[in-house]
């Protein structure tokens, strides 16, 4: 009897436990789902629905946080879920050990955190630089924070607390990468002067004309140090309009304007910083001094794609060269330089590299003694798994394989 009860009774029990597992995921879902029309202004609040949700509102203090992450480019797709669950259940314990917290991802880069807390708003900065530190300590990845607070702020108002924080982010050009953004301290710089500085522009165009590539690099620096202090919106225009103002540079010279980008604001809104658009105004002016070269363009063409073989050649070792590597040695842009290296060598610039380095291997193989993981490092190949698939597929055969058919043949010539 006993154990036909310890036998009916545990399944019950592992159901439901199973049971409170999903209730409890599907009331978490409902809550973020609620914060999130909160923020955006989906919905109106309901204190009812809150409450039947956990959520408390029991200060007249609000702010809104939000944690980007930088770079995502170095990042797999597959990464961004859990460093986004982790920021937010992170961020979640930090601010809420001084307020009542609650974190919900909005755009795949990043989390938004919705506090409801006293006066005293020092903990936000104190915890955002730990969230920070605990964010690249355990993923190597570096965030910007921006936030809006707001002190008798009704809850109807938090879609505007978060529509100002998504404007302060939209600053990180303007502050130091990886800062910490107060949409207050955003508002003295959009009253600054806003003037174009044309004669900059006019510079910048004689450059181009000239190929002045030493005077051209002062003059793009003279004209972001002038644009760096103006509001995000007046930095974004005042470039978009030099950018679209060079690409028409093109037209004059030969009436084909076909290095026009039609999404130059969206390509400027992935920047991180004023570097970022800086090295982006000069790879353009580079691209259009080549189209309006005196030289034949295909002479210009060939010197790059020689320049890119070259420090191939020289740096293939080295497991980090990338595209975009080559493309900042030669100032052009990645898509420019995978385009003129195609159609002058008839591979990619990634299957002349993986070329360069699987030679190599093949000759360390027949003449040292090295593994072939020893090797494939040597050459760059730091992924084990990546550096057999590759081999076979490029030889034919394992590395062990090739080793011993080519020894034999050198001992057999002997």
């Amino acid at each position: 009897m006993d154990a036909f009860n310890i036998n009916g009774v545990q399944p019950a029990m592992n159901e439901h436990a199973q049971l409170q597992t999903l209730e409890h995921k599907n009331e978490t879902n409902e809550r973020e789902k609620f914060i999130r029309k909160l923020l955006m202004g989906n919905s109106d609040f309901n204190p009812k629905t809150a409450a039947e949700l956990g959520i408390k509102f029991g200060e007249n203090n609000f702010s809104v946080i939000l944690v980007r992450i930088n770079k995502t480019e170095d990042l797999t797709i597959s990464d961004l879920p859990s460093i986004i669950f982790a920021i937010r259940n992170i961020g979640e314990e930090l601010y809420g050990e001084s307020s009542e917290c609650y974190g919900v991802e909005t755009d795949g880069v990043t989390v938004a955190f919705l506090l409801n807390h006293g006066s005293d708003t020092k903990f936000i900065s104190d915890q955002s630089a730990d969230l920070k530190r605990h964010i690249v300590e355990l993923f190597g990845v570096n965030t910007t924070l921006s936030l809006c607070t707001q002190k008798d702020c009704p809850v109807s108002d938090c879609q505007i607390l978060y529509n100002k924080a998504k404007y302060a982010m939209l600053y990180r050009l303007s502050f130091k990468p990886y800062s910490i953004i107060d949409y207050d301290k955003t508002l003295s710089m959009s009253r600054l002067s806003c003037e174009y500085p044309s004669l900059l522009e006019r510079e910048i165009f004689e450059c181009i004309h000239a190929r002045n590539e030493e005077v051209l690099d002062r003059a793009i620096s003279a004209f972001i140090g002038t644009v760096d202090k103006m509001s995000y919106d007046t930095i974004v225009l005042h470039t978009a309009r030099l950018l679209i103002a060079v690409d028409n540079l093109t037209i004059d010279s030969s009436g084909n304007n076909s290095v026009v980008h039609n999404s130059v604001i969206e390509d400027l809104s992935t920047l991180e910083s004023i570097d970022d658009l800086t090295r982006f105004i000069k790879s353009r002016c580079m691209e259009i001094m080549d189209i309006i070269s005196a030289q034949k363009p295909d002479t210009k063409k060939d010197m790059i794609v020689t320049n890119i073989i070259n420090y191939i050649n020289d740096n293939y070792k080295d497991p980090e060269l990338s595209v975009e590597a080559i493309a900042a040695n030669v100032n052009r842009s990645s898509n420019y330089i995978r385009s003129i290296f195609k159609k002058s060598q008839g591979v990619s610039i990634s299957e002349y590299l993986a070329q360069k380095r699987f030679d190599q291997v093949c000759k360390m193989l027949i003449e040292t003694n090295l593994t072939a993981r020893d090797i494939g490092r040597a050459v760059g190949l730091n992924s084990g798994s990546y550096f057999y698939t590759s081999f076979k597929k490029y030889t034919g055969c394992t590395p062990d394989s090739y080793r011993k058919a080519h020894q034999a043949k050198i001992f057999d010539n002997k």
